[in-house]
This record gives C-alpha cells, sequence and structure tokens, in this order.
C-alpha cells in the first residue's frame, strides 16, 4: 500500500498539468455553451439560458425545417468516413510494398512520410493554387493538353477535394503504424509461410493482417481525433463553400465565432464535436481491449 502511494505521488504533478490543460478549458466550453453570449452586442447580458444553445442546433421543428447543423454533421462523418477507409486500405498497400530490404526503400520511406511533416495550411495552398487551378496549375495544364475543359474542382466538387487533401496530409502517419505492425512480425513466421507453400495473398490476408489489426484499430481511432479536428486545410481551400456544402464541424466553430459573433452557441456545437468524438473513439477503443481479451 505504501509503494501505491508513493507512485500515486509521483503521478500527480502530471495529472495536475494535464487537467489543467484539458479539463479546465473544455469546462469553459461547457459553462460558456449555457450562455446567451453575442459579442456583436456588448450591450447585452451573458445570461444563462441552460440548453437553447443545443436545441437551437439539434431541434426539428418540421420536415421543412431541419437544422443546418445534421447537414453539416452528415458532411462531417462522410469526410471523416471515407478519408479513414482510403488511408486504412491505401495506406495498409504502401506500407506492404515498403515492408522489403530493397535498395532505396530509406528514400522512398521518407518520401512517402514527407507530406506527414507539412503543414497543412502550406500544403492547402499549395494544392489549390499549384494544382487544382484551372489557369495555371497541373490539373488545369493537363485538361487542356487533352483537349478538355477543366471544371473548377474546388468550387463544384468540394466534398471531394477535401477527401483528397485530407487523405494526402494523413496517409503517411497510417504507412508509420502499419509499417511499424509488420516489421514487428517475427521473421521465423515469414519463413514458414513461404517452406509451407502459402501465396501471397493468403499470408498477407490471413496471417499479416490480422497479427496488426491492432496497429489498424490504433492507426484509426488516432487518425479519426485528428481528422475531426482538422481546420486549415477547409479554411485555406473551400472556405467552407461554397455556401456551407463543405463545412464541417469545427469549421461550423469558428464561423459560430468568428462570422456570427455566437460564443453561446459556438460553445455548444463544440461540446457536441467533443462528445461525438469521444463516443466513436471509445467504441475503437473497446473493440481493441475485446479483441485482446479474445486472443490473450
Amino acid at each position: 500500500m505504501k509503494t501505491r502511494k508513493t507512485e500515486y505521488r509521483f503521478l500527480m504533478p502530471a495529472i495536475v498539468v494535464v487537467a489543467i490543460m484539458t479539463q479546465f478549458p473544455f469546462l469553459l466550453t461547457v459553462i460558456f455553451s449555457t450562455l446567451r453570449w453575442n459579442l456583436s452586442r456588448p450591450d447585452l447580458p451573458r445570461t444563462f439560458n441552460g440548453f437553447d444553445n443545443y436545441l437551437y442546433f439539434l431541434k426539428i421543428e418540421s420536415l421543412q425545417h431541419i437544422p443546418e447543423f445534421y447537414s453539416i454533421l452528415w458532411q462531417t462523418v462522410l469526410i471523416t468516413g471515407v478519408t479513414l477507409l482510403l488511408c486504412s486500405v491505401v495506406g495498409f498497400i504502401l506500407a506492404l510494398l515498403l515492408d522489403h530490404e530493397i535498395p532505396g526503400v530509406n528514400i522512398a520511406r521518407t518520401l512517402m512520410l514527407g507530406p506527414f511533416f507539412v503543414m497543412s495550411t502550406a500544403s492547402g495552398v499549395i494544392w489549390k493554387t499549384t494544382i487544382f487551378n484551372t489557369t495555371f496549375g497541373w490539373y488545369g495544364v493537363i485538361a487542356k493538353a487533352l483537349g478538355a475543359t477543366p471544371v473548377d474542382l474546388v468550387s463544384y466538387h468540394p466534398i471531394g477535394v477535401i477527401i483528397v487533401l485530407f487523405t494526402w496530409q494523413w496517409m503517411p502517419f497510417f504507412i508509420l503504424v502499419l509499417l511499424a505492425g509488420l516489421q514487428g512480425i517475427p521473421q521465423d513466421l515469414v519463413d514458414s509461410m513461404r517452406i509451407d507453400g502459402v501465396s501471397w495473398l493468403q499470408g498477407v490476408f490471413k496471417i499479416k493482417l490480422p497479427l496488426i489489426m491492432n496497429h489498424m484499430r490504433v492507426a484509426i481511432m488516432l487518425g479519426l481525433v485528428f481528422l475531426i479536428k482538422e481546420f486549415g486545410l477547409i479554411l485555406v481551400t473551400t472556405a467552407g463553400g461554397p455556401g456551407t456544402r463543405s463545412y464541417t464541424l469545427p469549421y461550423a466553430v469558428y464561423m459560430q465565432v468568428f462570422s456570427a459573433n455566437n460564443v453561446g452557441r459556438a460553445s455548444a456545437l463544440a461540446v457536441m464535436t467533443v462528445v461525438l468524438t469521444l463516443i466513436l473513439v471509445n467504441l475503437l477503443y473497446r473493440s481493441i481491449v475485446k479483441r485482446n481479451a479474445r486472443y490473450s
């Protein structure tokens, strides 16, 4: 018992710092979400209005008047889900290709991981101006060279553009995690597969993939957190437009604060975003725990 108390005493400084840095701001956000607080009207007092800010986003009065929150929620789920799927599938394939000791593999690994270290706003500006631009971007030049009329993808297909940018930005993270899992597979097992005549596809999907499934789930869980909170790429590429067609929940929070000047509603939306993220992360974490318990 004395040893356990000593261990907790050493942990307390870290626990206090983490609590101050994470839980205190979140608690303030919860408090702000119960206030009627509009920055554009400093003459009005900040008053308590309970759950009115939440009901403003959630309440459906009729089928003709469905709050915009639900379309933004769907767009967030769509962008995050498709990006996670692409990062998982393509990231696993690229990790398999990089899991070979061949000449130049270290250079290839470095190049693959490069986008992960580029600032999101910088990469968004580069993609928008030098690739997707219909006049002097790569896409526009190639389309005109092929005799086609380039379409402004950022305006007409904003969600597709965001998915491509998110995938490009975060796939290296998946490759890094999955490659670490593949290289952790014992070489004796790989040699046994070859001796027993196991085909490449059987070895990949029946042996290697199940062995790194925890790595896959961890990558998806962390990628979910990273993608839901992603904001800079949307700001510098589509700016949420046209209209609200490429809004995500974090971008909607930003607009509620800096466009509508409504602190209460922005805080309520932020709280709902955090709750949704925690629920999804908890489900993924439980699946990892259940799988470990099943095979332990």
